[in-house]
């Protein structure tokens, strides 16, 4: 590969109109979330390792671009968006009024392997929230995701909400040692029902537990999923996030909004991220999500300040495969030549707000 003829692969550069799009994207979700009081903030590109690895933890660590700097401390090129914003909220903020609203967006890096749908870099945008633990403020994020896609022209999306609760409390009961959690966890996030079905049978647990656990993969829909799993489960963690979820889904069909949200009790990635609800936003023809979200209340304790928080971010990348709403160009005023006059027509057009063209 020729260095300098080509960009590292899973990296991009935007021209033109491309780039236009993006800015007019970004105008539009940006005023959503102004709408909802969300302030914007830009966070350095760069910060010490060790934020990330607290924030994302180690699974994520190998995918982090790193480098020691010449004064020995280890960095990182920001990997996401939460980390940062959460340090920020834990120190800077940490006498601010609550609840903090946050909105940023820009560039981030991981070592992926490129593919579809997955860059090294990609744009992020998003907002974040401190301070309230509430379905109301599980709700309100939810709904600036949804007018966000709405204002982009996306009409046909689905959200997808689980709670990383509810399986946390199962977790708690059957007893098992972290890798064969582990093992499960990857598992159900498969939906590897035959690979289930040979785990389960090689564990020695009682009928009712593997019965719960068969049953994992399936708690999906409406209303019904959650009657259906609290019939499931005992346990006090699992029965107050289904209640938890139940009070965000009445607020949705309050507001006529309910056949937007799947409740998706088998979706457990993020499982050692989150700490409460987690969901993620689709729009059908497109093999991935578009918006991943939830709640992390330990997080901003990592860094000295304990405060729930919520939050979600859109890929740019991918979102913009789905945009459906026109964003006019400018329209050229020429003022052709290369002479003194053409130069003051030039000036004469700019003064009236039109788009110019000069030695054409």
């Amino acid at each position: 590969m020729n260095s300098l003829t080509q960009i590292p692969p899973g990296t991009q550069i935007l021209i033109g109109d491309a780039v236009r799009r993006r800015r007019a994207v970004e105008r539009a979700i940006f005023a959503v979330f102004e709408g909802w009081s969300y302030q914007e903030i830009i966070p350095p590109m760069l910060d010490y390792l060790d934020v990330f690895v607290k924030g994302m933890g180690q699974e994520l660590e190998d995918r982090i671009y790193r480098f020691i700097d010449r004064e020995g401390n280890v960095l990182a090129l920001r990997p996401e968006f939460t980390s940062l914003l959460a340090k920020t909220a834990a120190t800077r903020l940490s006498q601010e009024r609550e609840p903090i609203r946050l909105s940023y967006s820009g560039e981030v890096l991981r070592f992926e392997t490129p593919k579809g749908g997955q860059q090294r870099e990609f744009a992020q945008m998003g907002i974040e929230q401190y301070g309230v633990s509430s379905a109301t403020a599980d709700a309100e994020v939810l709904l600036v995701c949804m007018e966000a896609l709405r204002s982009l022209g996306v009409s046909d999306f689905q959200i997808n909400l689980g709670s990383v609760d509810f399986f946390g409390g199962i977790v708690d009961r059957i007893g098992l040692p972290d890798s064969e959690i582990d093992r499960l966890k990857d598992l159900l996030n498969r939906k590897d029902q035959s690979g289930l079905e040979r785990m389960l049978d090689g564990l020695d647990m009682d009928e009712r537990r593997k019965k719960i656990l068969r049953a994992v993969p399936h708690l999906t829909g409406g209303r019904d999923t959650l009657d259906a799993a609290r019939s499931l489960v005992r346990n006090d963690r699992s029965r107050k996030a289904i209640a938890h979820l139940e009070s965000i889904y009445s607020v949705f069909e309050e507001l006529d909004l309910a056949g937007r949200l799947t409740i998706d009790l088998g979706e457990i990635r993020g499982f050692d991220y989150y700490s409460g609800i987690l969901f993620r936003a689709y729009v059908p023809g497109l093999g991935f999500e578009v918006a991943l979200g939830g709640r992390y209340d330990h997080l901003l304790a990592q860094f000295g300040h304990d405060t729930p928080a919520v939050g979600f971010s859109f890929t740019l990348e991918r979102l913009e495969q789905v945009v459906t709403r026109p964003f006019p160009a400018g329209r050229s005023a020429e003022a052709r030549g290369s002479d003194a006059s053409s130069v003051a027509e030039a000036v004469r057009l700019r003064r009236e707000g039109k788009v110019v063209r000069l030695c054409s």
